[in-house]
């Protein structure tokens, strides 16, 4: 991989995120890519095939636990913030 630093879909995380202002929740997921919630980013993760949309901003930290399968010469979407 050029990069190894790069949030990639396909790329399994164990995410930690702040549920309330004195809770954090964790999960593992397969990140998707990114979407909006109303005028928020979100990231999306595919969580034992349910999809979850998590505002960026609430996210504390991501640990990756495998990186992203090589990927094929596809055209970018890279100016898109929606996944799929």
């Amino acid at each position: 991989m050029e990069n190894e630093y790069v949030v990639a879909p396909g790329a399994r995380f164990a995410v930690s995120w702040r549920y309330s202002r004195d809770e954090c929740r964790e999960f593992e997921g397969v990140y998707k890519g990114l979407s909006a919630i109303g005028t928020d980013t979100a990231m999306v993760f595919d969580v034992d095939g349910t999809v979850r949309f998590l505002s960026a901003s609430s996210i504390v930290c991501m640990d990756q636990l495998e990186a992203a399968p090589e990927k094929n010469d596809k055209k970018s979407d890279a100016g898109s913030v929606f996944y799929g």
